[in-house]
């Protein structure tokens, strides 16, 4: 006989296509949620593996890790478990985070993992609509936009490896029904006391807040969740499609991150602004913190002097002419310390590969018709030959002026790009600045009538996605 969980789950997965790929990866961490969400999804017939987290936080740890051991192994057949060990506390002393933000990340890593390892199309969670109710008032006293008020969606890309779905098959039944179901089926399961905390923001809104509410506003998180209901269609039925419309427009992918219309976002209201700031954002850099005040830092740009950035973590946004954008740090090369440079034998540099030659005669002509080959004095270029990344403060001579100016208002003329000219490295000969590989020649290297050995500059440039 059917329980009328199993059919609320059966239905509402219908209706959202959570499960239609099989094997589906159960997150279990041993609570009544999770527990749940594994043998009602087992008791419809599909095939579910487990993985169990173990982040030894807390002294019932091992009992939790225990009691799912023990469950998956009773079953006829045996459900397939995968347990790890994770170091949060590690994690969140490396990468500047919370405990349970760094738990949360460990514990979707490992899951892509194993996801992959099994072929999973989908890993599924115990969150339900009491979850959801929680969720759309912690986003609301976050100040959250409209997807944040659309609470948590029934499946979305798993942040770890977008080609798996996380699906919430749970997420339209209570937290009672889940209770009663565990309870009438004997089903076991373990309570995390840390639910329950009050230095938890979820802790406080679960044991204090919506109790009150309840108490006030019968049905209270039904409601609450009904409202996340209503948002997510709004979200998908109009702001999606009109953000598509407008990001078509705008925004323009790139290999290494995107770019966005600066004439467009100036042109677009300041609530569209901020929206394409953030989903620009999203698409270029996805690990980067996606917040109000991130969009308000992004939008400052918008009027700011070409050049200018701001830092998001996992790569910098660029006030660029014409455009904002938007790089990962690992199109961005670290700073090329000082390396030394032997005639004849290329080195590697961000830009390429850099040679310098002498030649064995005097060339025909001293302008070779490309910014990538120059021609200096051999004897002026110095003993020592080192290359290394410009840095604020360089200063050259360019070739044919009197004077000396700054290495990045020579860039600057170049329209290099802001995000290019990190790229940019610097000959130098006896510690003084040669050649701006690729640009300019210092005037102080040329070669005269006089010059007796003539020395070949040259740079294998490394291909480059377009900035056009």
């Amino acid at each position: 006989m059917s329980h009328p969980l199993v059919d609320t789950v059966a239905a509402f997965s219908d209706r959202h296509a959570l499960l239609d790929d099989e094997p589906v990866l159960v997150a279990v961490s041993g609570g009544v949620d999770s527990m749940t969400c594994l043998s009602v999804l087992r008791r419809r017939g599909i095939d579910v593996h487990a993985l169990h987290a173990n982040y030894g936080l807390r002294e019932g740890a091992d009992a939790d890790e225990a009691l799912v051991r023990r469950w998956c192994t009773e079953q006829s057949p045996p459900v397939p478990l995968s347990v790890v060990a994770l170091d949060a506390k590690a994690r969140a002393a490396s990468h500047d985070e919370s405990l349970q933000e760094a738990a949360r990340r460990l514990r979707y890593d490992a899951l892509a993992t194993e996801a992959a390892e099994i072929g999973a199309p989908a890993v599924a969670t115990g969150h339900h609509r009491n979850d959801q109710a929680e969720t759309l008032l912690l986003n609301l006293v976050r100040g959250s936009g409209p997807e944040g008020l659309a609470g948590m969606r029934p499946a979305r890309p798993l942040e770890a490896d977008p080609s798996v779905t996380l699906v919430r098959p749970l997420l339209n039944a209570r937290r009672d029904a889940i209770e009663s179901y565990a309870e009438s089926t004997g089903l076991p399961w373990r309570t995390d006391p840390t639910n329950q905390r009050h230095d938890y923001d979820r802790g406080v809104v679960r044991t204090d807040i919506l109790p009150r509410l309840e108490s006030h506003f019968e049905g209270a998180t039904d409601a609450l969740a009904r409202s996340a209901d209503l948002m997510q269609e709004y979200v998908d039925q109009a702001l999606r499609p009109a953000l598509r419309q407008r990001m078509t427009r705008t925004y323009t992918d790139r290999d290494e991150g995107g770019a966005l219309s600066v004439e467009a976002l100036r042109e677009a209201p300041p609530v569209w602004r901020r929206r394409l700031l953030l989903e620009a954002l999203r698409r270029a850099l996805p690990t980067a913190p996606y917040s109000r005040a991130v969009a308000e830092e992004l939008e400052a740009l918008v009027e700011a002097q070409v050049g200018k950035r701001v830092e998001v973590g996992a790569g910098t946004v660029w006030r660029e002419r014409g455009q904002m954008r938007f790089v990962p740090d690992a199109a961005t090369p670290d700073p090329l310390p000082p390396t030394s440079v032997e005639w004849g034998t290329p080195v590697s540099i961000p830009q390429g590969r850099l040679r310098v030659a002498r030649c064995d005669e005097q060339p025909s002509s001293l302008n070779p018709g490309t910014p990538h080959v120059a021609y200096a004095d051999a004897d002026r270029l110095g003993t020592t030959l080192t290359v290394r990344s410009w840095a604020d403060g360089d200063r050259i001579r360019p070739l044919g002026l009197d004077g000396t100016k700054p290495v990045s208002d020579l860039l600057t003329e170049a329209r290099v790009p802001p995000h290019r000219r990190m790229d940019v490295s610097v000959l130098c000969g006896d510690g003084r600045i040669a050649w701006v590989v690729g640009h300019r020649l210092d005037h102080r290297v040329r070669v005269r009538p006089a010059t007796d050995r003539v020395a070949r500059l040259i740079l294998r440039p490394r291909e480059k996605p377009s900035d056009n």
